[in-house]
């Protein structure tokens, strides 16, 4: 397969960090740990991640590029995305033992966008 073979995935955008977050949680729980992909592009800070929408038809799969424009770059390594007492997201240094109700996704920097997308 040569570069020119691959076809870029549909581009999802979710209206919050908080939706981006719901998201993420609810795959990883699926199919295995999720993360955030951070870049700039053409000003713009995108937060995101690419997903497989296995069992589309009668594909293998829908590649699906879910993903946010921020209003900056990440203040931290991690998004921790709290369900109780109220929903809550915000950028965390580390992980902590917050309990049960909180997840962490990392946060990946890449140094620009990745090729395939068609942004």
């Amino acid at each position: 397969m040569s570069k020119e073979d691959i076809r870029p995935p549909v581009n999802l955008k979710i209206s919050s960090m908080t939706d981006l977050a719901r998201m993420l949680v609810s795959w990883s729980q699926r199919d295995r740990p999720a993360s955030m992909l951070y870049f700039e592009h053409k000003g713009k800070h995108i937060y995101g991640t690419l997903i497989s929408n296995h069992g589309y038809y009668d594909y293998y799969g829908l590649p699906l590029w879910v993903h946010i424009e921020g209003e900056g770059p990440p203040e931290a390594n991690f998004l921790s995305y709290t369900t109780r007492p109220k929903e809550k997201v915000e950028f965390v240094e580390s992980p902590s033992d917050a309990g049960p109700m909180v997840l962490h996704l990392p946060i990946i920097r890449l140094t620009e966008k990745l090729e395939i997308l068609d942004l």
